[in-house]
């Protein structure tokens, strides 16, 4: 397996463990990335030795996040659309804390959790939407319906999901916390954007603090302005072993080994 490369956490503001700090038990925490990509993993590991427990991790694909925030006995529940390692293998932990029924198991469709979240992000009570009808999910989640007044048709009302804290990891950003990404974009990383909007609370590791004037000069690949960021954080391979491009790719087997 290849070793941890170093992370050197600083911020303009805050340390990595002060920024994530020790969120109370029933906390809702959100974690950005897809699978083998862009998961905050020295935000997790920041998050694992605080000693927090009984969270609610919100993950749209999760993968070694839920593992080892399991192994550090943080988690109550999980609230994904997938839960894997990819290409890496199995989520062991995940697997058998639901089957021995030590771990809340939240499934939702991808379009629904995509809705709840558009709905926090917009300030609305719910978002109306035609994905989930006639699915176990409806009874399941007690969600109701709504009629269209102009047209008479019938969605489901499925409620706004704002998490507590969120936690993305980056490719780069100033010390205002305006955040920027590569081009073109990877997959699912528009997901990361729409939970940071949606949270209550925002931190963003990155794998470069650059200038306000590097910033600037690139400003088409801005995704999160500084008002939408509460702390952000330079941590060189931050994300590793999951991929953070352009910087490196996912390593497969230190992803197995957990």
């Amino acid at each position: 397996m290849t070793a941890a490369p170093a992370v050197n956490g600083c911020s303009h503001a805050l340390a990595l463990a002060d920024a994530v700090g020790r969120p109370p038990a029933g906390t809702v925490v959100a974690v950005g990335g897809a699978v083998t990509a862009r998961k905050p993993l020295a935000a997790v590991r920041a998050l694992a030795e605080s000693g927090a427990r009984d969270l609610e991790l919100l993950t749209f694909t999760g993968s070694l996040d839920v593992e080892r925030l399991l192994r550090a006995g943080c988690l109550r529940s999980v609230r994904s659309s997938h839960v894997s390692l990819g290409e890496a293998g199995r989520p062991t932990a995940f697997e058998a804390a639901v089957l021995a029924g030590e771990l809340e198991d939240l499934e939702e469709s991808e379009w629904m959790l995509l809705g709840r979240l558009r709905a926090a992000a917009a300030g609305m009570p719910f978002l109306p939407t035609r994905a989930g009808l006639g699915s176990q999910l409806v009874d399941e989640r007690a969600l109701r319906e709504v009629v269209d007044p102009y047209t008479g048709a019938s969605y489901l009302a499925i409620p706004a999901l704002r998490p507590d804290l969120a936690l993305i990891h980056a490719w780069r950003a100033d010390p205002a916390g305006n955040v920027q990404m590569p081009w073109p974009p990877e997959h699912l990383a528009d997901v990361d954007v729409l939970l940071a909007r949606a949270a209550s609370r925002v931190v963003v590791t990155v794998e470069h603090l650059v200038t306000a004037v590097e910033v600037r000069r690139t400003a088409e690949r801005t995704v999160l302005f500084g008002f939408e960021v509460d702390a952000v954080v330079e941590a060189p391979h931050g994300a590793w072993p999951t991929a953070s491009a352009p910087d490196y790719g996912a390593d497969l087997e230190a992803i197995a080994a957990g």
